[in-house]
């Protein structure tokens, strides 16, 4: 937990609703988690993903980083 609120202080956690819930529904995703994440991500603005299994993003039009590509990129 500490290491969870650490890091919670990095970061924004979106509200989850109904659209979203039922656009993952709906979605060509294999992973339903992965849909939550990547329609949450619409729903919000948000411009940049940052995931460990960049492969469940190959059809995101958000582009999908590793947490290692985001830090190298952020300089």
């Amino acid at each position: 937990r500490k290491i969870l609120r650490q890091f919670k202080v990095l970061v924004e956690v979106l509200p989850l609703d109904d659209k979203i819930i039922e656009l993952s529904l709906d979605s060509d995703f294999k992973d339903f988690e992965d849909a939550i994440q990547y329609y949450s991500a619409i729903e919000h603005g948000v411009r940049i993903i940052i995931t460990r299994n960049q492969k469940d993003f190959k059809l995101s039009s958000i582009p999908a980083l590793s947490a290692k590509e985001y830090i190298g990129m952020r300089g």
